[in-house]
Protein backbone atom coordinates (compact mmCIF):
# COMPACT_ATOMS: atom_id res chain seq x y z
CA UNK A 1 0.00 0.00 0.00
CA UNK A 2 1.35 3.39 -1.06
CA UNK A 3 0.30 6.48 0.88
CA UNK A 4 0.83 9.81 -0.87
CA UNK A 5 -0.34 13.05 0.68
CA UNK A 6 -0.12 16.80 0.34
CA UNK A 7 -0.53 19.90 2.48
CA UNK A 8 -1.74 23.17 1.05
CA UNK A 9 -0.12 25.37 3.68
CA UNK A 10 -2.01 28.18 5.34
CA UNK A 11 -5.00 28.81 7.55
CA UNK A 12 -7.37 28.15 4.64
CA UNK A 13 -5.28 25.25 3.38
CA UNK A 14 -6.05 21.55 3.40
CA UNK A 15 -4.59 18.06 3.61
CA UNK A 16 -5.37 15.26 1.13
CA UNK A 17 -4.31 11.62 1.38
CA UNK A 18 -4.17 9.04 -1.41
CA UNK A 19 -4.03 5.30 -0.82
CA UNK A 20 -2.56 3.79 -3.96
CA UNK A 21 -4.40 5.73 -6.72
CA UNK A 22 -7.47 7.03 -4.89
CA UNK A 23 -8.06 9.95 -2.53
CA UNK A 24 -9.19 8.57 0.83
CA UNK A 25 -9.18 11.66 3.02
CA UNK A 26 -9.69 15.37 2.38
CA UNK A 27 -9.42 17.64 5.41
CA UNK A 28 -9.53 21.41 5.66
CA UNK A 29 -6.55 22.69 7.66
CA UNK A 30 -7.71 22.24 11.27
CA UNK A 31 -7.74 25.39 13.37
CA UNK A 32 -8.54 26.52 16.88
CA UNK A 33 -9.64 30.11 16.62
CA UNK A 34 -7.25 31.60 14.10
CA UNK A 35 -4.37 29.22 14.93
CA UNK A 36 -3.55 25.97 13.14
CA UNK A 37 -4.41 22.99 15.39
CA UNK A 38 -1.02 21.30 15.64
CA UNK A 39 -2.28 18.43 17.78
CA UNK A 40 -4.90 17.45 15.21
CA UNK A 41 -2.36 17.65 12.38
CA UNK A 42 -0.07 15.37 14.37
CA UNK A 43 -2.94 12.92 14.93
CA UNK A 44 -3.80 12.93 11.21
CA UNK A 45 -0.18 12.22 10.31
CA UNK A 46 0.01 9.38 12.85
CA UNK A 47 -2.93 7.65 11.14
CA UNK A 48 -0.87 7.33 7.97
CA UNK A 49 2.57 6.87 9.48
CA UNK A 50 3.81 3.82 7.60
CA UNK A 51 6.91 2.75 5.73
CA UNK A 52 5.53 3.61 2.29
CA UNK A 53 4.45 7.22 2.76
CA UNK A 54 5.58 10.42 1.06
CA UNK A 55 4.19 13.92 1.64
CA UNK A 56 4.37 17.01 -0.55
CA UNK A 57 4.22 20.44 1.08
CA UNK A 58 3.57 23.53 -1.01
CA UNK A 59 6.76 25.58 -0.90
CA UNK A 60 5.31 29.05 -0.53
CA UNK A 61 7.34 32.24 -0.53
CA UNK A 62 6.65 35.84 0.34
CA UNK A 63 4.38 37.54 -2.17
CA UNK A 64 5.27 41.08 -3.17
CA UNK A 65 2.79 43.45 -1.59
CA UNK A 66 1.43 40.89 0.90
CA UNK A 67 1.03 41.91 4.51
CA UNK A 68 3.93 41.04 6.80
CA UNK A 69 1.64 39.11 9.17
CA UNK A 70 0.28 36.97 6.33
CA UNK A 71 3.78 36.26 5.03
CA UNK A 72 4.94 35.35 8.54
CA UNK A 73 1.98 33.00 9.06
CA UNK A 74 2.71 31.18 5.79
CA UNK A 75 6.34 30.71 6.76
CA UNK A 76 5.41 29.62 10.27
CA UNK A 77 2.93 27.02 8.96
CA UNK A 78 5.49 25.65 6.52
CA UNK A 79 8.14 25.41 9.24
CA UNK A 80 5.80 23.69 11.71
CA UNK A 81 4.73 21.10 9.12
CA UNK A 82 8.32 20.46 8.09
CA UNK A 83 9.32 20.02 11.72
CA UNK A 84 6.48 17.59 12.39
CA UNK A 85 7.26 15.50 9.32
CA UNK A 86 10.98 15.44 10.10
CA UNK A 87 10.35 14.64 13.75
CA UNK A 88 8.05 11.76 12.83
CA UNK A 89 10.51 10.46 10.23
CA UNK A 90 8.02 10.91 7.37
CA UNK A 91 9.70 11.61 4.02
CA UNK A 92 8.54 14.83 2.37
CA UNK A 93 9.32 17.12 -0.53
CA UNK A 94 8.65 20.85 -0.81
CA UNK A 95 7.28 21.71 -4.25
CA UNK A 96 6.82 25.23 -5.61
CA UNK A 97 3.31 26.02 -6.86
CA UNK A 98 4.52 26.62 -10.43
CA UNK A 99 6.08 23.13 -10.51
CA UNK A 100 3.00 21.13 -9.50
CA UNK A 101 0.68 23.44 -11.46
CA UNK A 102 2.65 22.88 -14.68
CA UNK A 103 2.19 19.12 -14.30
CA UNK A 104 -1.43 19.14 -13.17
CA UNK A 105 -2.68 21.81 -15.58
CA UNK A 106 -1.61 19.89 -18.69
CA UNK A 107 -4.39 20.08 -21.28
CA UNK A 108 -6.27 22.78 -19.35
CA UNK A 109 -6.75 26.19 -20.90
CA UNK A 110 -5.78 28.74 -18.24
CA UNK A 111 -8.46 31.05 -16.87
CA UNK A 112 -7.34 34.68 -16.89
CA UNK A 113 -8.17 37.43 -14.46
CA UNK A 114 -8.52 40.89 -15.93
CA UNK A 115 -5.34 41.44 -17.91
CA UNK A 116 -2.63 38.84 -18.39
CA UNK A 117 -2.59 37.27 -14.92
CA UNK A 118 -3.70 33.65 -14.68
CA UNK A 119 -6.44 32.91 -12.15
CA UNK A 120 -4.63 29.99 -10.50
CA UNK A 121 -7.59 29.01 -8.30
CA UNK A 122 -10.04 28.79 -11.22
CA UNK A 123 -7.53 26.95 -13.43
CA UNK A 124 -6.79 24.45 -10.64
CA UNK A 125 -10.52 23.89 -10.11
CA UNK A 126 -10.97 22.99 -13.78
CA UNK A 127 -8.00 20.61 -13.63
CA UNK A 128 -9.29 18.96 -10.43
CA UNK A 129 -12.77 18.47 -11.89
CA UNK A 130 -11.29 16.86 -15.01
CA UNK A 131 -8.98 14.53 -13.09
CA UNK A 132 -11.43 13.72 -10.28
CA UNK A 133 -14.95 14.23 -11.67
CA UNK A 134 -16.62 12.33 -8.81
CA UNK A 135 -14.77 13.96 -5.90
CA UNK A 136 -16.59 16.36 -3.61
CA UNK A 137 -14.34 19.43 -3.41
CA UNK A 138 -16.35 21.22 -0.72
CA UNK A 139 -15.11 21.57 2.85
CA UNK A 140 -18.36 20.14 4.21
CA UNK A 141 -21.71 18.86 3.04
CA UNK A 142 -23.27 22.23 3.85
CA UNK A 143 -20.82 24.23 1.74
CA UNK A 144 -21.96 25.25 -1.72
CA UNK A 145 -18.63 26.09 -3.33
CA UNK A 146 -15.43 24.09 -3.82
CA UNK A 147 -12.75 24.82 -1.20
CA UNK A 148 -9.56 26.27 -2.73
CA UNK A 149 -7.34 24.49 -0.21
CA UNK A 150 -8.90 21.09 -0.93
CA UNK A 151 -8.61 21.66 -4.68
CA UNK A 152 -4.91 22.57 -4.43
CA UNK A 153 -4.09 19.80 -1.93
CA UNK A 154 -5.87 17.23 -4.13
CA UNK A 155 -3.81 18.27 -7.15
CA UNK A 156 -0.59 18.28 -5.10
CA UNK A 157 -1.37 14.81 -3.72
CA UNK A 158 -1.88 13.56 -7.29
CA UNK A 159 1.42 15.20 -8.23
CA UNK A 160 3.02 13.37 -5.30
CA UNK A 161 1.46 10.08 -6.42
CA UNK A 162 2.86 10.52 -9.93
CA UNK A 163 6.35 11.64 -8.92
CA UNK A 164 7.25 9.84 -5.69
Amino acid sequence: MKIRAAFDVGKDGAFVVFRDEKPIEKTVMPTVGNQIDLTLIRDILRKYDCENIHVVIEDVHAIFGAAAKSTFNFGWSLGILEGMLAGMGIPYTKVAPKVWQKEMWQGVSPVYKSGKAIDTKATSLIAAKRLFPNEDLRKSGRATLPHDGIVDALLMAEYCRRKF
